[in-house]
């Protein structure tokens, strides 16, 4: 098979946060896609790493340990995947674990305010729609609304509740650009700047990468051809590593694994850059 035939996907979520599916459906879809690498990059856990690598060996389908972390940057959210961590790490177990805690802070405000508006769930309720509760967000929030006929979908719930500046929006536990990137170097991972499209910070990627950003996403399902080909130029300009994928969620979005693809000469200079650095996510 031509390289140029081989594709990677290094952005997909699971149960263990945001998704629905579990780590071996996410192999099994990968491998009937023939996308030959993948990433599992949870929000703020690395929990399906283990089952990950045991199911790298049962599908033939390259793994890479992953993991997305929010950060701010003038009051918005900017997400930095961070590829080929270390998720043995114990102090990096520790600020998973903080971060995990935050979310649940902010889910039970999520849902106070929610019932100030007449909208009553029970943060309890949220077990029925993930199994990591310390992974709780406004997604699984708006899953719950809707399978209880509060709103009428998912859309509908952020649009009027959970997006920023909607009434019961919360605001995540802060933490810079550089201190996202930070934590995934300091576990030997490379930062990539999750897509940029959907965020309208193109301005400051040259001083992201001046701060030690290691890659952004050019392929990714908010970029048209034409953003991807401005943000391919933009990682030129700034000697950046290009990734992507599909942001694969699961059942109540529409697209699949495969459906955006990393074409895997990206993939291949990702994980060279990786080894050369002395990598030690794997």
């Amino acid at each position: 098979m031509a390289v140029k035939d081989r594709w990677a996907d290094l952005h997909i979520h699971t149960v263990k946060s945001d998704g629905t599916c579990t780590v071996e459906e996410i192999f099994e879809r990968a491998k009937t896609a023939g996308v030959e690498a993948i990433a599992i990059t949870d929000h703020d856990t690395s929990a399906g790493v283990e089952e990950a690598l045991y199911m790298e060996k049962k599908y033939g389908v390259e793994f890479v340990p992953g993991v997305e972390l929010s950060a701010m940057y003038n009051g918005r959210e900017v997400h930095v995947v961070g590829l080929y961590i270390d998720w043995r790490d114990k102090k990096f177990a520790e600020k998973l674990v903080f971060f995990q805690k935050k979310r649940v802070e902010r889910a039970k405000k999520i849902i106070r305010k929610l019932k100030e508006h007449g909208l009553n769930i029970k943060y309890e309720e949220l077990y029925e729609i993930t199994d990591n509760m310390g992974n709780a967000g406004r997604l699984h929030i708006a899953r719950l609304l809707a399978g209880r006929k509060l709103v009428k979908s998912i859309k509908e719930a952020f649009e009027k509740y959970l997006s920023e500046g909607a009434p019961a929006y919360v605001e995540k536990e802060k933490i810079t650009v550089k201190e996202a990137i930070d934590i995934i170097q300091g576990v030997g991972g490379l930062a990539i700047l999750a897509h940029p499209g959907s965020m309208n910070r193109d301005e400051m990627i040259g001083s992201w990468r001046a701060e030690g950003l290691d890659g952004i996403e050019v392929f990714h399902p908010d970029h048209s051809n034409t953003k991807a080909g401005m943000y391919m130029d933009i990682a030129k300009k700034n000697n950046l590593l290009v990734s992507g994928g599909s942001d694969f969620h699961g059942s109540h979005r529409t697209g699949g694994i495969g459906d955006v693809k990393l074409p895997y000469e990206f993939f291949e200079k990702l994980r060279e850059y990786y080894r050369a650095n002395g990598g030690k996510g794997r």
